[in-house]
């Protein structure tokens, strides 16, 4: 018995021992942070352009805020379009209702979340290419869904149709283990798309809109079958139904697979907000779209180049924008400044009118709007938002970048005001000149435009995950035959002054060319695992090209002269 009291007490003392040490270790790594902390302000006071420590490590909160945008929804449920035009106070008396003719080389998207209920009766359908109605919220275990609200009784779609607008069905699937589940199941996906069919067919609606947030890497590959499979049954359907995907700010986990999907999808839209919000330590911009010195380094710019050199056609590329702002509690008035709380989350309409005209400034640097001032307990507020202004400033860049066109989230959120339907019609809409006497344009097939910002953020994102370099070699191929491209001239001017070289230089020379083709004809056969039909034969045609021209120019340098 003393021996086992004994035993007792001496585990009691070592658990109290290791508690005390865990506590030590937790103290010493409070007393580093907070060295940290106080050697950051001490740099950022003698140079404001340092920046914050949240502000440059923020990927991982970030990556939890652009996952949760969608599933942020009311709390509680209500079951028809007018419960929730009480309820979110939605008038449709102020309504823009000029009609006009979409330019054809961009589409204008929206998400019509369902407790916007009837607020589609102030829309502007001329300005809209396609509707999403937000949503189906799937069933990961069967395939079926949780809820579709009111998709069955809406007249939206056909009041979209009326104007020549289409709508497809907003398809919801939130966080990795659901993703997981469904992606792994091919009988719930079976059932998931005869759900669909029947539901699209009911409505005579156009297509789908997949947002499944939070997907594991392990499941890349079953995502790209599911939506080959979704593609080719729902076509089989009606051969014009419409595939869109919406695509997160950044690839954190490299799960699209772009140049496959690509062949199957015809709009993905990236959800290009949340740079800063909920869960950030700085208050800022929404939808930055770049960051100088001020902002961390992921920003719109970023996440289109990103896309674009991962493989997406710049013409089914669309940059969603948001229609709300995010307002914090801060430290100070001025930017970037230090969270103290985050106060929420508010759409268009509601800081519009609060604040109304008294809204201020503009931040060239993101684009972005802000607003700054005291609650009435004298407390600092920063509200970042969107408006006319930073949205032209966004609309306009869209169009220099020669994307697809715009995505916003959310429509209605803008409900009573019409001046982001006017601009719209400015940024999009063909001109009435236009619309009377339209030009005829020669088809014309868009390509990817190359540039050194991009290849930059392609550089970077190497550097942070290095298989990149595995799955994406496309913009390493570009780079290395525009190497080639100088080395063949090089080769070309040697050979063509070799004569002024000595004998051995000379056959060192052709060595050279030799090894240099055997190298080239092994990376074709690598080539060929990642490129297409197309890339191949233009490295082909490259190397015959250069071939014959290296023979016409050199043949005479290269044949050996008896001496008279």
């Amino acid at each position: 018995m003393r021996d086992l009291i004994d035993n007792t007490v001496d585990k009691k003392q070592g658990k109290v021992a290791e508690e005390k040490k865990k506590e030590e270790t937790v103290k010493i790594l409070k007393d580093s942070l907070q060295n940290l902390i106080a050697k950051r302000d001490s740099l950022k006071q003698e140079d404001p352009k340092v920046l914050d420590v949240a502000v440059q490590f923020d990927t991982t909160e970030f990556k939890k805020r652009n996952f949760s945008v969608k599933s942020r929804k009311p709390n509680f449920n209500l079951t028809s379009e007018e419960g929730w035009q009480k309820e979110f106070l939605i008038t449709n008396n102020k309504v823009y209702k000029k009609n006009h003719k979409l330019d054809s080389t961009k589409h204008v998207f929206g998400w019509h979340p369902y407790w916007m209920g009837n607020a589609y009766k102030s829309y502007n359908f001329s300005l809209l290419s396609v509707i999403a109605y937000f949503s189906y919220e799937l069933d990961p275990n069967t395939g079926s869904y949780f809820n579709i609200h009111e998709w069955k009784t809406t007249t939206l779609i056909d009041s979209a149709h009326a104007h020549g607008c289409k709508v497809v069905l907003s398809v919801t699937n939130f966080g990795t283990g659901n993703n997981g589940k469904f992606l792994s199941n091919i009988s719930a996906q079976k059932t998931f798309i005869n759900t669909l069919i029947t539901l699209l067919r009911e409505k005579n609606a156009d297509g789908v809109n997949i947002d499944f947030e939070a997907i594991s890497s392990s499941n890349r590959s079953d995502l790209t079958n599911f939506i080959i499979d979704l593609s080719s049954s729902l076509r089989a359907s009606k051969k014009d139904y419409l595939i869109t995907i919406a695509l997160p700010a950044v690839d954190f986990d490299n799960v699209y697979e772009m140049q496959q999907l690509s062949k199957y999808v015809d709009m993905f839209v990236i959800m290009g907000y949340e740079f800063y919000g909920a869960n950030s330590k700085v208050a800022g911009p929404v939808a930055p779209i770049k960051s100088g010195n001020v902002w961390w380094p992921y920003n719109l710019e970023r996440a289109v180049d990103e896309y674009l050199i991962a493989g997406v056609p710049p013409g089914k590329l669309l940059l969603g924008l948001p229609y709300y702002g995010a307002e914090w509690q801060t430290k100070d008035l001025k930017f970037p400044s230090k969270v103290e709380a985050f106060v929420g989350y508010s759409m268009y309409r509601s800081i519009k009118n609060t604040h109304g005209e008294l809204l201020c400034c503009d931040d060239e640097v993101s684009g972005s709007k802000f607003h700054v001032y005291r609650d009435d307990q004298n407390r600092y507020r920063q509200i970042w938002f969107e408006d006319k202004v930073s949205l032209s400033k966004k609309y306009d860049w869209i169009k220099e970048k020669k994307i697809g066109g715009v995505g916003i989230w959310a429509l209605g959120y803008d409900n009573g005001h019409t001046e982001l339907w006017e601009l719209l019609a400015d940024k999009f809409s063909l001109k009435e000149d236009s619309v009377l006497k339209p030009k005829v344009l020669k088809a014309s097939v868009r390509k990817p435009r190359i540039s050194w910002q991009m290849m930059l953020s392609y550089g970077m994102r190497i550097l942070q995950n290095p298989r990149v370099l595995v799955t994406n070699p496309r913009p390493l191929f570009i780079v290395f035959g525009s190497l080639m491209g100088i080395s063949i001239a090089g080769f070309l001017v040697l050979f063509r002054y070799g004569y002024r070289f000595k004998r051995y230089w000379k056959i060192i020379l052709q060595g050279g060319i030799s090894l240099v083709i055997l190298i080239l004809l092994g990376l074709i056969f690598f080539t060929l695992k990642y490129a297409g039909l197309r890339e191949v034969a233009f490295l082909l045609g490259g190397f015959i090209i250069a071939g014959v021209l290296f023979l016409i120019f050199s043949r005479q340098f290269l044949v050996e002269r008896d001496l008279p």
